[in-house]
């Protein structure tokens, strides 16, 4: 569903009316987003479809719970979530659906609900949501029920009735499918129940899958080992290390910075040009196209690095979506006027246009001072780097398909000539037999 700018700012304006100044009734995160995020105000107006009153009460009843359940404090560092439960690996993030969307898995044989704190797998599972919204950038996910050699014992109604409640209430325009993997048959009534407490439009996106089909809903280069595929990923958690949106206003560099080493003592100066020192060719957009040299079909673009700077300098690239792009390399030196070739692939062949225009890079440039420690130099608080934005979009392909259509439809055309020639040529004997048929009969 397309939502209009205009619809946001309504919805925006009508928040902030409502809100008449109070803002200590919701966290200060929360109302940035409101204040920042048309992404996210788009996503009530999509699950409201289109209902700016439905959105607005939403919008407000998803603040409220954010600041009562103290959603923004969530984090493994602070013990606010019970890092061995997350450890465990239930529930963990992995892998893309066949639509480009990360995979939300929950192992259900490993779960019992008798040996957990209900509050405690609550924390857990709004950690993950959260952390998948910032390494997706609020783009949709899957949830994938594992529930091979699962049972009754295995069985919570109540955590998946909350988990569901996340995705109605508070986490809107969320869910992309709901699979369900080689579920056992003494579950089949339990899950009748379950799904009359799904929207009918969610109950449409819940897909019974085997290993026989799950291609059909799964890339094939996510289907682990023990489904049946070729990745051999194996769970161990991984603390988040958060990384802060890069400022994205227009690059100014000092002329000369000190920079200090590990007991303060100034040990160079580092002169900052004004001039840009990394060249990018051919533009700083992102170009997708099928490339099939490897076998895979994969959808890659690339682009070349050039040091324009009389002094070796640094890069680094990030991406507003880790989860969908591979890149080689994303860090690396140059010296002087030396060049390198980056690639970007992206994971998935069924991803939309619409989905990779939402998606950015950000490169970072830094002179460099010590090659032996850049791992240091990196975090040296310089007072500002050099920034690149590259926007990404996937070729359209019309040049290609249309000569292929042109050669077929040519192809077309020629058969469907000689066709009709050969028609013409049977339709002429059978005017002569027809003839001499006659003439026979009258003599």
């Amino acid at each position: 569903m397309e939502i209009s700018t205009e619809s946001v700012s309504v919805l925006r304006q009508s928040f902030e009316a409502k809100l008449n100044g109070k803002n200590e009734l919701f966290h200060p995160m929360d109302l940035a987003k409101i204040n920042n995020s048309d992404s996210w105000l788009k996503r009530f107006l999509v699950h409201t479809e289109g209902n700016q009153e439905e959105a607005l009460s939403m919008l407000w009843n998803v603040c409220e719970w954010r600041k009562s359940f103290g959603v923004n404090e969530i984090s493994e560092s602070n013990g606010t979530v019970r890092i061995d439960y997350l450890e465990e690996g239930i529930m963990f993030p992995h892998g893309m659906d066949i639509d480009g969307k990360l995979m939300f898995i929950i192992r259900c044989k490993l779960h019992f609900k008798a040996s957990k704190d209900s509050e405690e797998c609550k924390k857990c599972a709004v950690y993950w949501f959260e952390r998948m919204e910032r390494l997706t950038n609020g783009d949709q996910i899957t949830i994938f029920f594992d529930m091979m050699g699962s049972g009754l014992s295995n069985l919570d109604m109540e955590f998946t009735n909350y988990l569901i409640n996340l995705l109605k209430m508070y986490y809107p325009a969320f869910l992309n499918y709901i699979i369900i993997y080689e579920m056992p048959w003494v579950l089949n009534a339990a899950f009748k129940i379950i799904k009359t407490w799904l929207p009918a439009k969610a109950v449409k996106k819940i897909k019974f899958l085997s290993k026989h089909n799950l291609n059909e809903f799964v890339s094939k280069e996510s289907i682990m080992v023990n489904w049946g595929g070729e990745d051999n990923y194996k769970f161990n958690f991984e603390p988040e290390i958060k990384k802060f949106e890069e400022t994205k206003k227009k690059v100014h560099f000092a002329e000369t910075m000190e920079v200090k080493n590990g007991s303060g003592n100034i040990r160079d100066i580092v002169y900052m040009p004004k001039e840009l020192k990394l060249k990018i060719s051919p533009s700083e957009v992102l170009t997708f196209i099928k490339d099939n040299s490897n076998g895979y079909n994969e959808l890659m673009a690339s682009l070349t690095f050039i040091n324009d700077y009389k002094d070796p300098i640094a890069f680094k690239i990030k991406t507003t979506c880790l989860i969908k792009y591979k890149v080689r390399p994303s860090t690396g030196t140059l010296t002087p006027q030396e060049s390198i070739k980056v690639t970007f692939v992206l994971n998935g062949m069924s991803i939309k246009q619409t989905d990779v225009m939402r998606d950015k890079f950000l490169v970072l440039v830094i002179p460099v001072i010590d090659t032996k420690d850049m791992a240091e130099m990196w975090k040296i608080q310089w007072e500002t780097k050099e920034q690149h934005i590259l926007k990404c979009k996937i070729s359209n392909e019309n040049e290609t398909v249309n000569t292929c259509n042109s050669y077929d439809q040519n192809h077309n055309n020629d058969l469907e000539e000689k066709v009709n020639k050969l028609m013409n040529v049977v339709k002429y004997f059978h005017f002569i037999i027809y003839f001499l048929f006659f003439f026979l009969i009258i003599k």
